[in-house]
């Protein structure tokens, strides 16, 4: 199973990519909808622009049939009037797009053009008398020449804004691609950070709550998991039996052999410990030639079962290295406690008295306290 710990940096990874996902996805689509808006405005502009100069040349067409009608010629006027405002705009919308002024430079030196017909035209249209033919006929011809220049003009630029919206949202592609990356590479980069701090703080911990020679649990280890043993029988009324263990004339063994081989001892008999107790059970070392054994959910029969079995195995232990010579036994005192009637202090102190009459009486053997 996967510890809490890790759970919640787990939540923490997933938390922290779909932050990064829901901005580098808002910085896509805000940045291509403005992109997309300024193009659009600037295409309408010039759409715009191309629907006047097609009604104007509706209007022109019809010129010499309806040109003694006065709504007529007002109609042609107002179009005629709406150019350099047209005009206005559209130069504009591109010194404010990020196309290449250079692209549309042409387009821009016909709009100048396009303008010199119009105040052309315009002159005309104010000097004109309907009936008079020949002024009718320059204004035909000055309105297609400028409605034709104007179509050809605005044709161009819209080709060259679509081209540009074109090439735009290939770029905000990449540029949403590789925001996209970097808010993965630097959440990438965090994650990998927290991971080497997770790790670290484990290893602390580890080692914090392990004897760094046997590898065992050590006293802080053994008080905080007995602790949590008790709170639960105090809820659903296990027994919790505790095992002190003392190693025989350890220190004859240090004296004669050195204390390297009293550390290969110690090991030897930490493993040994650990294959004779059960899963269940938490084998610790309490310090020099004193370890514990904790077994939850084990009263004092099953507690003394596995304290002679140890006891057997240890007598039994071929020693490694200079004290394979030697033969080593063991003192226990046991003591057990029902549904956490007493504090883990209690329990621990009637197992040391117990551990200390085994002492007494000769050593090699297991004494017993039974619940209080």
């Amino acid at each position: 199973m996967i510890p809490a710990s890790g759970l919640r940096l787990l939540a923490g990874f997933c938390l922290l990519g779909a932050i990064g996902a829901v901005v580098a996805g808002a910085f896509a689509l805000q940045a291509g909808r403005h992109l997309g808006a300024d193009y659009s405005a600037l295409a309408g502009d010039i759409v715009r622009a191309q629907e006047d100069t097609a009604e104007l040349r509706l209007e022109l067409d019809g010129l010499i049939d309806h040109a003694h009608h006065a709504w007529h010629m007002d109609r042609i006027t107002s179009l005629v009037e709406r150019i350099p405002e047209r005009i206005r705009t559209i130069r504009v919308g591109l010194a404010r797009s990020e196309i290449n002024a250079a692209d549309y430079a042409p387009m821009l030196a016909e709009l100048t053009q396009a303008e010199g017909l119009y105040r052309r035209l315009a002159s005309t249209l104010d000097t004109l008398a309907p009936s008079v033919g020949d002024d009718v006929r320059q204004l035909n011809r000055l309105g297609h020449e400028l409605e034709g220049s104007l179509a050809w003009t605005y044709s161009r630029l819209l080709q060259e804004v679509h081209q540009a919206a074109a090439d735009q949202q290939r770029l905000m592609t990449w540029l949403s691609l590789a925001v996209i990356l970097l808010v993965l590479l630097v959440a990438a980069a965090l994650m990998l950070a927290l991971v080497r701090i997770h790790r670290q703080w484990l290893s602390l911990r580890q080692l914090s709550v392990t004897d760094e020679l046997t590898q065992l649990a050590n006293r802080r280890q053994l008080w905080e998991v007995a602790q949590r043993y008790l709170e639960l029988n105090q809820r659903d009324g296990g027994e919790l039996s505790l095992l002190l263990i003392d190693l025989d004339h350890f220190k004859r063994i240090n004296d004669r052999y050195g204390h390297p081989a009293g550390d290969a001892v110690l090991q030897a008999v930490a493993a040994e410990f650990t294959r004779v107790a059960r899963e269940s059970d938490l084998v610790a070392r309490l310090g020099g030639e004193e370890f514990a054994v904790l077994m939850p959910n084990t009263g004092t029969e099953g507690g003394r079962r596995l304290g002679e079995r140890l006891r057997e195995a240890t007598a039994d232990l071929p020693l490694p290295g200079e004290a394979r010579e030697h033969r080593l036994t063991i003192s226990l005192g046991l003591a057990t406690t029902l549904a956490g009637r007493e504090a883990l202090a209690q329990l621990y102190s009637r197992a040391d008295r117990c551990l200390y009459r085994a002492k007494q009486n000769g050593r090699n053997r297991l004494e017993i306290n039974a619940q209080p």
